[in-house]
């Protein structure tokens, strides 16, 4: 009897096989050699599921993003007043806990990687428009004070990207209070 495989489970093992490989060793590390070797499998049978470095690449951030999407649409789900929703929401673009600063450390490497990759995009534009969203729903609710709504998402923007990357610089310093309460006093700064 054939074995029957879930292709997308496996191609989700690949991924997180290839996100060891960038945390520990980089990107330019991540060849079809080594993500074979890390996903125990042979490079003839990860060339069955990506014919290309590039499409596994894309395949490996698009993950990323998948997983933390996944986070905020379960929060979508939850019953939280609305400034509560914003800091848990805004909590899940940060590093709390080693799956999160691992997604973290990937996902720095592939927008280091695009910058220098022709054709090879990291599209952050989904990033923003998380902050936007966060900005407009505050003042969908009655919540944000009046402000320049644009500067106002540059500027949660630039607080999220940095406490984000002061998390990946130093690890030791996560702790998913803390980043709340920093959160927390930064939406308390915006709102009425």
């Amino acid at each position: 009897m054939p074995k029957i495989v879930d292709h997308e489970k496996m191609k989700n093992i690949i991924a997180e096989a290839t996100w060891k490989i960038i945390s520990e060793k980089g990107i330019h590390h991540a060849t079809s050699r080594t993500i074979a070797k890390g996903a125990g499998l042979s490079q003839g049978a990860l060339r069955h599921y990506f014919s290309k470095q590039e499409s596994l690449l894309a395949f490996a951030m698009e993950l990323v993003k998948e997983k933390v999407l996944t986070r905020l649409r379960n929060l979508n789900a939850r019953e939280l007043d609305p400034q509560e929703r914003i800091v848990e929401y805004l909590l899940e673009l940060v590093p709390t806990d080693e799956q999160t600063l691992l997604e973290m450390e990937v996902w720095f490497a592939f927008v280091s990687y695009g910058k220098t990759k022709k054709g090879f995009d990291a599209n952050y534009v989904d990033l923003q428009n998380a902050i936007k969203n966060c900005i407009m729903y505050l003042k969908n609710e009655g919540l944000l004070r009046k402000t320049d709504e644009e500067k106002e998402q540059e500027k949660l923007y630039a607080f999220i990207n940095g406490m984000a990357l002061n998390l990946y610089l130093e690890p030791d310093k996560i702790n998913r209070t803390r980043s709340k309460e920093m959160i927390q006093d930064y939406i308390n700064w915006i709102i009425r």
